[in-house]
């Protein structure tokens, strides 16, 4: 059996897009001169997060974007940047953070111009100073709640996206996660499921952060039944005594929460 119609979102069609235009001002997020005055960039989702602060009731929507590797566009060879960096944008209506890894932590690329000094592993800025143009267009859809495990078993044998949304209250915020299942366990022997997707968000809402989109942090997450889950998150990780990896490797449990399976329409 299945429950009731929900609208979630439609990641196949959202996306975030960003244009640079170096006619109109400087670019101050690229490690490289580049080779051309206009650039449009447009990323699809990932996951997406609403926070909400339980005081003053204001609304935090924050979206994560795929992933890409750091490179020279418009060039006939030698485009990916050496050494290479992971990319992905965590973005909000007025301010984004763009996150890069590379082989290690601190790695010290620097900026271009070098002026600006070391190109930050999570830079913090808003499109207003970065962007010529910058849109968040998140698409709705409709789906339909999987109620039970044999509803959940049943979709997943069917060529049927799903979506999950994951929602707890923590640190007086009220949490709702919402990401696409792309991997996922299951038995219709033994009657289970479990997710083990991602990445996704985790707000890291307990910590020492400047800002709610500071908190944000990239994970997988894990969860077989309505009311817990499990995130592992990336943060710098030890390999020696003197380098550290940005890796996946912090457990966290969340109990009480409210996570539900929807199959999408």
């Amino acid at each position: 059996m299945t429950g009731e119609p929900v609208s979630i979102t439609n990641f196949e069609r959202s996306c975030v897009r960003w244009r640079i235009d170096t006619t109109k001002k400087p670019v101050a997020t690229v490690s490289q001169k580049l080779p051309m005055t206009l650039n449009n960039v447009r990323a699809l989702l990932d996951a997406r997060a609403i926070i909400t602060d339980q005081a003053t009731g204001r609304v935090f929507d924050y979206v994560l974007t795929a992933s890409c590797k750091a490179e020279q566009v418009w060039v006939p060879r030698d485009i990916w940047h050496q050494p290479n960096a992971d990319m992905c944008m965590i973005a909000g209506a007025d301010e984004f953070v763009i996150v890069k890894r590379w082989d290690k932590a601190d790695k010290g690329i620097m900026r271009y111009p070098e002026s600006l000094g070391v190109q930050p592993e999570r830079q913090l800025d808003t499109p207003e100073t970065s962007f010529d143009s910058y849109s968040i267009d998140v698409m709705p859809r409709e789906g339909t709640v999987l109620d039970s495990v044999d509803a959940i078993i049943e979709t997943l044998f069917a060529a049927t996206p799903v979506v999950a949304q994951t929602q707890y209250e923590v640190a007086g915020h009220h949490v709702l996660l919402e990401y696409p299942v792309k991997t996922v366990n299951f038995s219709e022997r033994e009657q289970y499921y479990q997710v083990d997707t991602g990445p996704v968000l985790f707000p890291d809402l307990e910590g020492d952060h400047p800002s709610i989109l500071e908190s944000c942090r990239l994970a997988y997450v894990a969860h077989n039944c309505p009311d817990w889950a499990e995130f592992i998150v990336c943060v710098p990780t030890a390999l020696t005594d003197d380098i550290n990896v940005h890796h996946y490797s912090h457990s966290v449990r969340v109990e009480g929460v409210c996570n539900r399976m929807i199959a999408v329409s």
